[in-house]
């Protein structure tokens, strides 16, 4: 077992395997590079996966393997093949994001939530409370799991991982469980927008998808922005400060010109739902002579993405008009395209199950937009429709984050019943 500094053997036993294997996959580093080049980003992300293979083989899962790239694969045979011609894969990604310290995770229970600030032992400072997070009210009387408040939890998308390695488990322990052919599939690099751009998806071998990558509980999410991203190169004139009269075109000034020009209406702090956002996210290179700006740029719809792009392109060639001593550039690059009506027109029931499966629990499940990216956005568009389902965990991406030892078994329970619905389907559903 795996030591931890909140948490004695005797306490980490009297956990749920689900939650006992999400705690020990947090201790593992896997966080994703912006700034590197390799197919994984970081080599790291691979120790994970190595140690999924082994564990998935330990399951039953005879074909469980880890390509050159990092991703890792098994199959868990249907019930009944005879009566389930789908094959469903089921993924979750292995990176955490790199917006936050992800090494050397402690995480911490919190047991019987009262309502009261969550405080975090290794950082007394910080407090996560029901004001800041109103959702925290809906979990009183579970028991919470954060970081210690020097890294974040790795939730995302750890919970993910952690529940299906479960699921592997409990459907192999239980042959009364029916489920389709199931392919699992732990992606890489998810957390930096490359997730499945390296994935085979003739290995994967699916009709249709999940990722179990959903923030909060009882929800779907089969809707995203279309997104891009654009650098902004600026080039200036760079001399001696004491005689740069008339000579240097300061490309620092010119950045900071270039970020005021955009709309802040238009701002990730000043939107949401569904209004679109235009995000410079970092200066890359910045000094006098050089800057190198990088936007995320995001919008519900073609037209709104479009109108965007052309802003970002009509505000390089205004400051290249002005400072014409400069040289600016701008480079655009789509990222993913809004799943929507990939997922409608290939197969709507990847929904209409997901729904069925929350009415057999019990449960109403929501229907959320995503306000960010998703393995299931690419995937969508190439061909295989994958909804967003949930995990279990908040607040995402920052030192706050948490979930719960329920959620987690909420999220492990509906993904089993989700896939006994998709055991009833007899024929896969196909366009004309």
């Amino acid at each position: 077992m795996t030591a931890f500094k909140y948490l004695t053997t005797q306490q980490f036993q009297a956990l749920p395997r689900v939650a006992q294997r999400f705690l020990r996959y947090v201790t593992i580093d896997t966080q994703s590079d912006p700034r590197s080049s390799t197919t994984p980003s970081t080599d790291k992300q691979k120790n994970l996966g190595r140690l999924l293979v082994q564990e998935l083989h330990k399951i039953g899962i005879t074909d469980a393997m880890m390509d050159g790239y990092g991703y890792v694969f098994g199959t868990i045979p249907a019930t009944n093949p005879s009566t389930s011609q789908v094959v469903v894969a089921l993924l979750a990604h292995m990176d955490t994001s790199p917006d936050e310290p992800g090494d050397d995770v402690e995480p911490v229970i919190h047991a019987n939530y009262n309502g009261d600030p969550v405080v975090f032992p290794a950082d007394p400072a910080l407090s996560l409370t029901p004001e800041q997070q109103p959702a925290l009210l809906n979990h009183l009387g579970e028991d919470l799991i954060t970081s210690d408040g020097t890294t974040l939890l790795g939730s995302d998308d750890k919970a993910g991982v952690a529940v299906l390695m479960q699921l592997a488990e409990d459907l192999f322990a239980d042959p009364t469980l029916i489920h389709p052919t199931i392919r699992l599939c732990f992606t890489i690099d998810e957390e930096i927008g490359r997730g499945v751009e390296s994935l085979n998806l003739d290995t994967l071998g699916a009709d249709v998808a999940y990722t179990l990558d959903g923030s909060s509980i009882d929800n779907i999410s089969f809707e995203t922005f279309n997104a891009a991203a654009a650098t902004i190169e600026i080039e200036g004139t760079m001399v001696h400060p004491g005689y740069a009269k008339g000579i240097m075109v300061n490309a620092l000034r010119i950045a900071a010109e270039f970020i005021s020009l955009l709309p802040s209406d238009e701002a990730p702090e000043t939107t949401s739902g569904y209004e679109g956002y235009l995000h410079p996210h970092s200066i890359t290179q910045s000094n006098a002579a050089r800057a190198s700006i990088e936007l995320i740029i995001r919008d519900f719809t073609d037209e709104g993405l479009l109108e965007k792009k052309q802003l970002i392109k009509n505000i390089a060639k205004g400051l290249q008009q002005k400072y014409p001593a400069s040289m600016i550039s701008c480079t655009i690059n789509d990222q993913y395209k809004n799943m929507r009506s990939y997922i409608e027109a290939t197969d709507p029931r990847t929904i209409s199950f997901s729904h069925e499966a929350a009415h057999q629990m019990g449960l109403t499940l929501k229907e959320h937009v995503v306000r960010g990216g998703t393995d299931g956005a690419r995937l969508s568009e190439k061909g295989i429709p994958t909804p967003n389902v949930f995990n279990g965990g908040y607040d995402y991406h920052s030192r706050f984050e948490w979930n719960t030892v329920q959620n987690l078994k909420r999220s492990l329970a509906f993904t089993k019943k989700l896939m006994a619905c998709w055991a009833s389907a007899h024929r896969l559903f196909k366009t004309e």
